[in-house]
């Protein structure tokens, strides 16, 4: 008789839908933090990675930045999205939107970084604009210019806070 070992956690199906942009992101912010004391960020934990047995996390990245020269620091959250379609961001794709907002009261910036990936092209667009945008079934991003990479497009929002 063979002994099986029957793993204790069963990967989700679901769990390496948007990885590739999870992953660039990854990517633009290691870079961005390396080799700095005053810029930090953590990955947050997958829900769907865990099989849905762990409370969804904020979004996808954490970030912190003091400027070396500026009274005021940055914190706040980015979630990162993998969509098909060019240039429209569906809304059941950001449930995490309250929680965001939540953030930004709270004086955090909060960032949606969309991959249209049939595009191979970045658009990075805010959680406030957002919450006061958009009809009932998506948001129209086509007035956002479109990016070759991550950090082209984060840098588009704000060059301050994700310049190298």
């Amino acid at each position: 008789m063979t002994n099986k070992i029957i793993p204790s956690f069963r990967k989700s199906k679901f769990a390496d839908r948007g990885k590739v942009a999870e992953n660039a992101a990854n990517k633009f912010l290691s870079e961005w933090a390396g080799g700095h004391a005053n810029r930090e960020f953590n990955r947050l934990v997958d829900t769907k990675a865990a099989g849905r047995i762990i409370k969804a996390s904020k979004a996808d990245f954490e970030f912190f930045y003091q400027p070396t020269n500026g009274l005021y620091g940055f914190f706040g959250l980015l979630e990162v999205k993998e969509t098909e379609h060019e240039y429209r961001l569906a809304r059941a794709k950001v449930s995490q939107m309250p929680s965001l907002i939540k953030r930004i009261k709270c004086g955090g910036t909060c960032h949606i970084l969309v991959h249209h990936s049939t595009l191979g092209k970045w658009r990075c667009v805010s959680a406030a604009w957002l919450r006061d945008n958009g009809d009932k079934g998506s948001w129209n991003l086509v007035t956002f210019p479109t990016f070759d990479t991550p950090g082209e497009a984060l840098r588009s929002v704000n060059f301050l806070l994700w310049a190298l």
